[in-house]
């Protein structure tokens, strides 16, 4: 779980990722720049970011906070700590969410992301509450056993002040992989597959082989998909980066990352592959620090040298 407030710092969006950035800045602006107040009925204002693993769908959370300037929560679904359980009180993430909402409550608004959506979806009973506190999240609730934790009891004006947070000038963003779509997709096109060829995007109705309807269900019909990387988004993506690198590593940054760019393909790396490459580039200049050797100089150029130094102690 991580948190920033009123983060400034300026990302690098992608090439790949511009168009789904473009289309978020605008739903942000809907979500959190209205006063929800007077709309008379609630605004559902939770979203889906579906991709394949590596496209950059937490980086787009959190950058999608930077342009809007609000409050930023990530929350992992592997390491959400239910309440009532024997790890609880203030580790738990539903209390991590309400402190959250009382440090922003005086902003404009906020974005909670929560991450790996799609590994709450085995049946077990530990899910089955997952599934639960998740669903209180995106219904703008307060779950009814907030107070089952060690000696802290959470008065109901504080949980009205949460829910009507949540409610009111809250964006909720939650990314799944789905990768089991995405790579039935991919066998499928195999074989005879073009270099112009595209792999046809997962739409909603695949995502309940995977989540349950009635989650699914808690989020917009709109989702926003991040496809696969192409050799062209490669391509743009490296000549992107290698702007905001420094001048000692750039070139070296390049040729490193277009060269091999069939093995970013074949490993799927996606938007991991800048940082991978810089490291190659930085190792490889260091390297070839280690191993130089100078030239040797020969008694001419010596002799030379001496000459002028006695030249130059004259004056």
């Amino acid at each position: 779980m991580s948190e920033t407030d009123l983060p400034k710092k300026k990302t690098i969006i992608l090439p790949f990722q511009q168009p789904l950035f473009a289309r978020l800045c605008a739903i942000a602006r809907g979500c959190l720049n209205v006063d929800r107040t007077t709309l008379g009925i609630k605004l559902r204002a939770c979203f889906l970011l579906i991709g394949p693993s590596g496209g950059g769908k937490t980086f787009l959370a959190q950058a999608l906070a930077e342009e809007m300037q609000v409050p930023y929560l990530s929350i992992s679904v592997s390491d959400w700590v239910l309440l009532g359980t024997a790890n609880r009180g203030g580790s738990a993430t539903w209390p991590a969410i309400l402190n959250f909402v009382e440090r922003s409550k005086q902003k404009r608004g906020a974005i909670i992301y929560i991450d790996e959506l799609d590994k709450c979806s085995h049946d077990s009973n530990w899910n089955a509450f997952l599934r639960s506190e998740i669903f209180s999240l995106c219904d703008c609730r307060v779950p009814m056993n907030i107070n089952d934790l060690d000696g802290d009891i959470v008065s109901e004006t504080r949980i009205e002040q949460v829910r009507h947070f949540l409610e009111n000038k809250t964006m909720i963003l939650a990314g799944a992989a789905f990768q089991n779509l995405w790579d039935n997709r991919t066998r499928s096109t195999m074989g005879f597959l073009q270099p112009d060829c595209t792999v046809d995007l997962p739409e909603l109705p695949d995502l309940t082989k995977t989540l349950p309807l009635e989650l699914i269900n808690r989020f917009s019909s709109q989702i926003f998909i991040l496809p696969e990387l192409t050799e062209v988004d490669y391509r743009l993506m490296i000549e992107t980066v290698a702007e905001q690198i420094p001048e000692i590593w750039r070139n070296r940054f390049l040729e490193l990352g277009h060269a091999r760019i069939s093995e970013a393909l074949r490993h799927k790396k996606g938007a991991r592959y800048p940082e991978e490459i810089l490291l190659a580039a930085i190792v490889a200049e260091r390297d070839s620090l280690a191993n130089f050797v100078p030239s040797p100089v020969s008694s001419e150029h010596v002799t030379k040298f001496n000459r002028n130094n006695q030249e130059l102690n004259v004056f």
